[in-house]
């Protein structure tokens, strides 16, 4: 069973409400998680059991190292979500970096009034939950990721907390909720915002891909990826994440004309393969593409931005290329199908 440690905070300033507070009786002891990506993965994960403990914590100096002090006097969870009140946000933020900075608009609780100090020497601190990952899913609330928790007492916290885990070189993941106030998010909703921002940081993302597969003469289109790209030198059937509320079609349609600005049309997809990166799995669907009209000059590498190089491959060509992910099965595939597009 997961155990999940959950804080929230007390009133402050001229707020006589704290829905971080409030809501931590809202939450359940015991959460039955299930996978929110088993549409896109290849096989469904199991379940998994969370019991939530609760905690209140003091808008003070006192109340910003109460997580980071347990753990380093060896208290342990396997996941850490500090809750907040932002009185300026209309929806809830999943914040996924602590600034270096305590610059204090009002006093805390215990009187501090501080200004433009540094929480340690080592810079601002980041979660290691991919919450970039989390684009487009539903929460059942509209949602968004910041990368500015403030500089009061919730960036404290957090900063407090990441930086003891570093120290105690601790793997936790650990991240800060800020929510509207009551006024725009109802304890229910903030309940159930919680419960499914948990339930995402206990399963592995998986990302839905599309590539497309354009064909000239029999021969089909692989692209390396340029050195600004993450995994570099990689070759790929050309393409990209799919944006929320996209078809697969209009997905690889948008992403040949961002990546090369070619016009193309496609088809639906002819199979979907899986494979894992370092923080995500991903879900790659293959479309078979044409070109819109013969226009293009395929050879401009002015006009490409995610790639340095291409190569038109024959399903009988074995060079050896440094292949991405699963886009060496699928030339396998080809291969044992006997599938040629120009046949189809």
């Amino acid at each position: 069973m997961a155990q999940v440690l959950v804080t929230g905070f007390e009133p402050f300033g001229s707020n006589a409400r704290n829905i971080s507070m409030e809501v931590l009786s809202k939450l359940p002891r015991f959460v039955n998680c299930n996978d929110p990506w088993k549409e896109l993965r290849e096989s469904e994960l199991p379940s998994v059991n969370a019991e939530l403990t609760t905690m209140l914590l003091s808008v003070d100096e006192l109340g910003s190292n109460t997580v980071a002090n347990l753990i380093e006097s060896g208290s342990e969870w396997d996941f850490i979500v500090h809750v907040g009140l932002c009185e300026s946000c209309t929806v809830p933020r999943i914040e996924t970096r602590a600034q270096n900075i305590l610059d204090m608009r009002i006093p805390d609780n215990a009187g501090r009034h501080l200004s433009d100090v540094q929480l340690s020497m080592d810079g601002d601190l980041h979660v290691q939950v991919p919450v970039r990952y989390w684009h487009g899913q539903n929460f059942g609330m509209d949602w968004e990721p910041s990368v500015d928790a403030g500089t009061f007492i919730c960036n404290e916290t957090l900063y407090r907390t990441l930086h003891a885990l570093a120290a105690a070189a601790s793997s936790t993941p650990c991240l800060f909720i800020h929510l509207p106030d009551i006024e725009n998010c109802s304890l229910d909703q903030a309940s159930a915002f919680i419960q499914n921002t948990i339930q995402r940081m206990l399963f592995r993302p998986v990302v839905s891909v599309v590539g497309g597969l354009l064909t000239i003469d029999d021969r089909f289109l692989v692209a390396r990826r340029a050195l600004h790209e993450s995994y570099p030198g990689k070759w790929e059937f050309p393409g990209g994440k799919v944006e929320p509320g996209e078809s697969l079609q209009e997905a690889i349609i948008r992403e040949f004309s961002e990546e090369f600005a070619w016009d193309v049309s496609a088809q639906p997809p002819i199979g979907r393969w899986y494979h894992g990166l370092e923080k995500v799995d991903i879900c790659l669907d293959i479309l078979p593409l044409k070109l819109a009209h013969a226009g293009h000059n395929l050879n401009d590498s002015s006009t490409w931005t995610a790639h340095d190089a291409i190569a038109w491959r024959s399903t009988v060509d074995d060079t050896k290329l440094d292949w991405l992910g699963s886009n060496e099965q699928i030339v396998h595939w080809m291969r044992a199908t006997r599938y040629v597009i120009g046949s189809k």
